[in-house]
């Protein structure tokens, strides 16, 4: 009897002490990823600044979690020094982006401030039996994908009204059978009608779209790791634990999916790049947001995605 419960200890402090471990690498991976964005504030394009936003709320919402946890005032101390310090870098990356492309930056300008982001309290999960199929159909080009949420956004439009669904958005964001960043993106434009409180009548069955959106999303990533197809699409493999996350499906917060996520961190930089080798210019284009790559190898793609899902799993915990 004292032996079983010896080892009932024993297992208990294990599985503590991996909490423990994975928690702190990843507030490391995130404070280095801060350093990034004290260097590179000045080039990183709105794609990167988006994905500090994400990562900012989740850290604030984080030490709102933690206040009342006990034995977290090491990592709390950490995390508080962290959003402390990513705020105003945000703010310096959002004067210099509208310095550089005020018409395309300003679009999603809205997006960039305090409190826009507001992640999930309540969670859910994917269902396997969802009746959708993954395919491999492209809907959904950048252009469009960026018109459609500058109309939520009150950027486009009539006298800066939010909230705008013209019948070409509400046909294509709820287009069925869509595939990669096509798919992630329609998910993406009911996040931003969350964050803004958008009252259409179309956003009344969000949750089925976003269920239906995250079922076909989870069936890729499982295909992305079954087949190891990480070096060309790791970014999308990020993207979807990023976006579903947000939409609040924690079987996405798969910890063999961190730990995938930081070792495509590199180290001195803090940025993150996922390709197997350079990317040349053209082959660049294939991703379906804006991408810019820094020096160093740094991807600014790849570093938004990844900084906001792995700020997603510290919210979510182990």
């Amino acid at each position: 009897m004292i032996h079983r419960k010896n080892s009932t200890w024993t297992s208990s402090s294990l599985s503590l002490s991996r909490c423990e471990d994975r928690r702190n690498s990843v507030i490391s991976a995130l404070e280095k990823a801060a350093v990034f964005l004290e260097d590179q504030y000045k080039e990183i394009n709105i794609d990167a600044a988006v994905g500090y936003c994400l990562m900012q709320a989740y850290l604030s919402a984080t030490l709102d979690k933690w206040a009342s946890e006990p034995g977290l005032d090491s990592e709390r101390k950490r995390v508080a020094l962290l959003d402390e310090k990513v705020l105003p870098l945000i703010e310096k990356a959002k004067q210099a982006l509208n310095q550089k492309d005020p018409a395309y930056s300003g679009a999603f300008f809205p997006s960039l401030s305090p409190g826009f982001w507001k992640v999930p309290h309540q969670w859910t999960q994917t269902v396997p039996s969802f009746p959708f199929s993954p395919t491999n159909g492209s809907c959904l080009d950048l252009k469009t994908s960026d018109s459609c949420i500058s109309f939520l956004l009150g950027t486009r439009g009539k006298r800066g009204k939010s909230c705008l669904v013209p019948d070409g958005c509400r046909s294509i964001m709820t287009k069925a059978h869509c595939s990669g960043y096509s798919l992630s993106h329609q998910l993406f434009y009911f996040l931003f009608a969350e964050m803004k409180g958008c009252s259409d009548p179309l956003f009344h069955n969000a949750q089925y779209y976003k269920s239906a959106f995250c079922h076909l999303m989870m069936q890729s990533n499982l295909n992305i790791k079954k087949r190891a197809l990480f070096h060309d699409f790791g970014d999308l493999f990020t993207e979807n634990i990023l976006f579903c996350g947000m939409a609040g499906f924690s079987d996405f917060y798969k910890p063999q999916w961190l730990d995938l996520i930081l070792n495509w961190q590199k180290q001195d930089k803090g940025c993150f790049w996922m390709y197997e080798s350079s990317m040349t210019t053209k082959e660049s284009q294939r991703v379906k947001r804006s991408e810019k790559i820094l020096p160093g190898e740094c991807s600014a793609h790849n570093t938004a995605v990844a900084v906001g899902a792995i700020g997603g799993f510290l919210y979510y915990g182990f």
